[in-house]
């Protein structure tokens, strides 16, 4: 469902590194754990370490030693030995640090860090990955969760989880759940395989900062719904259509210079519902997208199509064809958003 997974990866970490340098109601099924990652006495992974504390159990298990080393790094040792933490812990194991760069990308760079920007960014890290009060993966439920992570901005230290068809856990549409329920003295730990990355922009600014959403910036600016997407508060799914997906539009709407010459204003009224059109009410990551849902959109009264069979696809009324997903569950503070090659048309 993820098209194009290398350009979402690199989209999502290379913000994470701006960043750093700058200072989603079933039980997750054990038979959807890989067997080397199942608790059980070869591996470390042990279902029921309720007599160690969180910090016991990483210790205890070298795949988490790029998780020890950035937990040390940034001085939360303690917090995760403390005997009243109760929180779940989604931890990435040393394969999920190794996609990110360097020097995030092993325990022995983690060790090495000397930048104090980089600790306090590797912390509140760390911190986003811990969820208050114990869950299972059947206490899960889909929704948002609020985390440890101290909050600059609104929903910036929120989690989303989320289940695909097959009960299969996802954090942000984007981390898997691949063992589950690790019980320890003061927490309940789930592995997962990728580090959690926080939103820091809002969906107005991704685009902006995205070279290849100039024409979309264009439109939202001339119908005057810039600012609605520039608001940190907000739960949005937001399908996006590129640059590419604008060139195939009749000219003024083609690209963002004729966009922005655009004078009439029933050419601006219709290029407002458009854009309206697409838009959901909620945050809606790939995991959470099923063949035949048809959502609503902020354009009263209309909806569009979700199809998968050919992949994650999107279907306006007003299409001859969908629209291909080919980027997805890009996080913002305010919603999420998911690339297309294709104008929806109501």
């Amino acid at each position: 469902m993820n098209h194009i997974t290398f350009s979402t990866r690199l989209f999502r970490f290379t913000a994470l590194v701006a960043l750093v340098l700058l200072g989603f109601t079933a039980c997750q099924k054990e038979s959807i754990t890989p067997k080397e990652l199942q608790p059980g006495p070869d591996n470390g992974l042990v279902s029921d370490r309720s007599a160690n504390t969180v910090v016991d159990i990483a210790i205890s298990n070298p795949d988490f030693s790029s998780l020890v080393a950035a937990v040390v790094k940034t001085g939360q040792a303690n917090l995760l030995s403390r005997a009243n933490l109760n929180a779940t812990v989604f931890a990435p194991n040393n394969a999920a640090f190794a996609q990110l760069p360097a020097p995030f990308n092993n325990a022995a760079n983690i060790s090495n860090i000397s930048n104090q920007l980089t600790i306090n960014t590797l912390r509140q890290i760390i911190r986003y990955h811990l969820v208050p009060g114990k869950r299972t993966a059947a206490q899960l439920t889909n929704g948002s969760y609020n985390t440890l992570k101290t909050s600059a901005t609104p929903n910036d230290n929120r989690i989303y989880v989320g289940r695909t068809a097959a009960d299969e856990v996802y954090i942000n549409g984007v981390s898997k759940v691949i063992a589950a329920d690790i019980q320890a003295s003061n927490g309940t730990i789930h592995v997962i395989d990728k580090v959690l990355s926080f939103p820091t922009q809002d969906i107005g600014q991704v685009a902006i900062a995205n070279g290849n959403f100039t024409a979309l910036v264009a439109a939202l600016k001339k119908t005057g719904l810039a600012n609605t997407f520039l608001q940190p508060i907000g739960d949005l799914t937001v399908f996006a259509p590129t640059d590419a997906a604008f060139a195939q539009l009749p000219a003024p709407l083609n690209n963002a210079q004729n966009i922005k010459n655009i004078s009439d204003q029933a050419t601006i009224n219709t290029l407002r519902r458009v854009l309206l059109y697409h838009v959901i009410a909620a945050r809606v990551f790939s995991v959470d997208l099923r063949e035949g849902i048809q959502p609503n959109t902020l354009l009263s009264g209309k909806k569009v199509t979700i199809t998968l069979a050919n992949g994650a696809q999107v279907k306006g009324d007003g299409n001859a064809s969908a629209s291909n997903i080919i980027i997805t569950n890009i996080l913002a503070r305010n919603g999420v958003i998911h690339a297309i090659d294709q104008v929806l048309l109501p």
